[in-house]
């Protein structure tokens, strides 16, 4: 079976796609921050920055569909379209929200500030076509550059234990 991707036919079947996915955005993300946090507990100011996506909104989800500009729901009848995003990459993101909260409550006693960024559709280049994400609304990577650099800095305090925008917080 060929599956969909939001940059064209992948050869990998559905779970493969749903293992990748969760392989780098949550269980690899999660590894590492468990492997590194002794040295995070070093730090004067200790932060722990997660990035998550618009697109893991339960809260918008439960009342409507939420996908990028390019995509629709899918029609009636069975099979459904193969395509996977943003199927796994929503989940996965939902997913790591949940593992931010978890770090927010573990570390909490130890100082630790955490939170979600979620930088918005940004014409990176890491999800495909640059142009067609310009086109679709995409906007210039420096605002993540941005949001980052705020929570960094200690604008974004008030916000910690929460996923963060550039609108000010991002709905569960």
């Amino acid at each position: 079976m060929t599956l969909e991707s939001h940059t064209g036919p992948s050869s990998l079947s559905l779970r493969e796609i749903w293992n990748q996915t969760y392989d780098v955005n949550v269980s690899g993300t999660h590894v590492m921050t468990h492997v590194f946090a002794p040295l995070l507990l070093e730090s004067s100011d200790p932060r722990l920055i997660f990035l998550t996506s618009g697109l893991a909104q339960l809260e918008t989800m439960s009342r409507t569909y939420f996908a990028p500009p390019s995509q629709s729901p899918a029609p009636a009848g069975w099979p459904k379209p193969a395509r996977f995003f943003p199927n796994a990459y929503r989940s996965s993101k939902t997913a790591l929200n949940m593992m931010m909260l978890t770090w927010h409550w573990t570390l909490k006693a130890d100082g630790v500030k955490v939170w979600s960024i979620s930088p918005g559709l940004l014409a990176t280049g890491l999800g495909g076509d640059v142009e067609l994400l310009r086109r679709l609304g995409a906007g210039h990577p420096s605002a993540g550059g941005r949001l980052l650099r705020d929570v960094i800095e200690g604008r974004r305090d008030a916000d910690v234990g929460k996923v963060v925008n550039k609108d000010g917080t991002q709905v569960w």
